[in-house]
């Protein structure tokens, strides 16, 4: 993958965004922002990003679980590695997130220098997969 990686965080707190977005543009990579699910799910199908942050408890019926289930049921889009960043911690939340095969749950508040190495480390997976070709 030589193409810059591409995030998308879809939070409904701007200034959430804005610090997530301050902790991983390092000049390489592509972040893009939603406030909710349905519009991450548009920007999802736009810009088919390699990497989502979003907080699952995303106001409205089509919430966060919501996005992160469509996304790993359909696949076109299965590929995405997941990351929720929540302030909810509780044990069925994160359950739910590992039934879904999501990357990584970080909960808020967060260290942005943490969640920084995570992405990265995630950005490394990304590079590193191999692809199989017939």
């Amino acid at each position: 993958m030589n193409e810059p990686t591409t995030l998308l965080i879809v939070d409904d707190d701007q200034h959430i965004r804005q610090l997530i977005r301050t902790s991983l543009d390092n000049g390489r990579r592509t972040i893009r922002e939603a406030g909710t699910a349905r519009d991450g799910l548009h920007q999802v199908i736009g810009t088919q990003p390699h990497i989502l942050l979003v907080d699952i408890g995303l106001p409205g019926l089509f919430d966060g679980f919501s996005l992160c289930e469509a996304l790993t049921n359909d696949p076109l889009h299965r590929k995405i590695k997941i990351i929720v960043v929540s302030g909810h911690s509780d044990p069925e939340d994160i359950e739910r997130a590992k039934r879904l095969g999501i990357a990584a749950y970080v909960v808020k508040p967060f260290s942005p220098h943490e969640l920084s190495r995570l992405v990265d480390d995630i950005e490394i997976d990304i590079r590193t997969m191999p692809v199989l070709k017939s």
